[in-house]
């Protein structure tokens, strides 16, 4: 018997693969997830996570319980032994805005995710199913699953490879990992105690109790925090983990503090990358793709946004609303961002850990010189902190017209300021915030003095545009329009430097695709016939 042709399988359920699965539900599109394994993480693991992610996880109602449970914070300390050299203040949030980050144990978000898997009809999601054999031709990939049952033939249209940094998907597909490990090992701590320290993250320099290496505190809810200490090249992680060991380290920084360990790790950093992300109908995403050292929480919130960047693509290329070769720029646009991130945590971890003579020289003389010299503290490198990728080279946005000027506006391919906002539907008004206008298709502002002019605006698009679309007129003033953004302060007209007439047009992940200062529906209806021969 044949068996059935699935849309989309997904191996791997971490938070990645958790993610991809509820992404691709939210645009209605179902998925089977498969995991050898049969339990959550253990330990903080990934720790930190952006408000980027947050958005994500927030479209299918994840967010919620992560935010009542996480520590969320916006200021980061960084001290060369007990003297703080700087501190990245990221302005605390206004009610209903999303923290820049959270702090939560990987373990925690696991369990929100699944919760939500739980609830989703169309997400299945299948224990203890390891993968044993993998091919595929130009219309599907075919898996062979070794499950509690049995042997297990699968079919899907597209495989999403989300399953960690020893990927069995990359093996059997016979992939190189190149990079680099780096020799110094590291310690971390997960520890219950009482501390009278803020919930905010410290790194310090050549800390008094771990002289010349470094040391990383973390907050964590219900009074745990995450200490990591580097231990260097040539120490023996198994004794430096020893309950003897352990205690004098976390008691030379406690003090006589009770304390309980509730997790140790010891590891050393990797940074590698795939050559390519997309090889056929299986596509790489998360630590299956790329690895990088976890100073500036690049790991898992980059794997979020590979997620974000692929589910739209893979759910209208599915329903038929988009050629397939959308999913290419995949490739293109989730590259890149990973090949920024591994320029940036290589940078940090040569800072960190320097390996060269010169190098070590490097950091030494700068450390001392920014205890005296303030100028001297901007080469400190602890970690530069995880920010949405801007797309700049690829086929998904229009260039702007030369010589429109948009002073302190978001830049093309980059993600807009979040604001509060107020929509009107039918005369009634709901706030709500820009991020929440995005998730679902391409998102028009079109900035008017008058209704007229938008109204004619949407009817030249209604019947003439393929992909999902919400058009929004932006105005000043309240009335009975159908649907439009009241910008009554000027805020929102601020932020994206716009004018009457000015047109904006967001992807479904937020990112912007087109502007104009006279925009015209044609506009639009060019970048749709675009998007359809690309």
């Amino acid at each position: 018997m044949t068996k059935p042709l699935l849309p989309v399988v997904i191996v791997g359920a971490g938070p990645t693969g958790m993610t991809a699965a509820l992404d691709l539900a939210h645009y209605g599109v179902p998925s089977l997830l498969l995991d050898e394994d049969h339990h959550l993480s253990d330990g903080s693991r990934a720790l930190a996570y952006h408000s980027t992610a947050l958005t994500v996880w927030e479209k299918f109602g994840a967010a919620e319980p992560m935010l009542k449970q996480g520590i969320g914070w916006s200021v980061r300390h960084t001290y060369r032994g007990e003297k703080r050299l700087y501190v990245q203040d990221f302005g605390q949030p206004s009610p209903g805005f999303l923290p820049r980050y959270i702090n939560l144990p990987q373990a925690d978000v696991e369990r929100h995710l699944l919760e939500r898997i739980e609830a989703n009809p169309l997400i299945d999601l299948r224990w203890g199913h390891r993968v044993v054999s993998l091919s595929q031709n130009a219309d599907e990939t075919e898996l062979e699953v070794e499950t509690p049952q049995g042997r297990l033939n699968l079919r899907g249209q597209y495989l999403l490879a989300c399953d960690g940094a020893h990927s069995t998907m990359r093996k059997l597909l016979q992939l190189d990992f190149p990079g680099q490990t780096f020799n110094d090992y590291f310690l971390i701590a997960d520890i219950k105690a009482h501390l009278d320290l803020p919930q905010e993250p410290r790194f310090f320099f050549d800390h008094p109790t771990n002289p010349g290496k470094t040391v990383l505190i973390h907050p964590q809810p219900e009074g745990i925090w995450r200490i990591d200490w580097q231990i260097g090249a040539s120490a023996d992680p198994q004794l430096e983990a020893s309950p003897e060991k352990m205690d004098q380290r976390i008691r030379a920084l406690i003090g006589n503090a009770p304390y309980e360990i509730v997790w140790v790790s010891a590891y050393r950093f990797h940074q590698r990358l795939l050559a390519r992300l997309k090889h056929g109908r299986v596509f790489f995403a998360g630590d299956a793709a790329h690895l990088v050292a976890p100073f500036g929480a690049r790991g898992l919130n980059s794997a979020i946004q590979d997620v974000e960047n692929l589910a739209w693509k893979l759910a209208w290329v599915l329903k038929g609303l988009a050629p397939a070769r959308l999913l290419e720029t995949y490739q293109a646009e989730r590259w890149a961002a990973q090949a920024e991130n591994q320029r940036v945590t290589i940078a940090t971890m040569r800072f960190m850990a320097p390996n060269t003579a010169f190098l070590r020289f490097r950091r030494n003389l700068i450390l001392w010189l920014s205890g005296f010299h303030e100028p001297a503290r901007k080469w400190v490198d602890s970690g530069k902190m995880s920010t949405p990728f801007v797309y700049t080279d690829t086929p998904l946005l229009t260039p702007d017209i030369p010589g429109e000027t948009w002073n302190n506006a978001p830049v093309l391919g980059a993600r807009p300021p979040d604001l509060p906002l107020t929509v009107i539907c039918n005369g009634q008004t709901r706030p709500t915030f820009l991020r929440r206008l995005f998730g679902s298709g391409f998102v028009a502002l079109y900035f008017a003095d008058q209704t007229a002019p938008a109204h004619e605006f949407s009817e030249n698009l209604a019947e003439q545009i393929k992909f999902p679309f919400e058009f929004y007129p932006v105005i000043s003033w309240k009335n009975n329009t159908s649907k439009a953004v009241l910008d009554a302060d000027g805020s929102l007209s601020k932020a994206l430097s716009a004018r009457s007439g000015t047109l904006y047009l967001f992807r479904p992940d937020g990112h912007l695709a087109l502007r104009r200062r006279s925009g015209e529906a044609q506009d639009i209806i060019e970048y749709d016939e675009m998007l359809h021969k690309i």
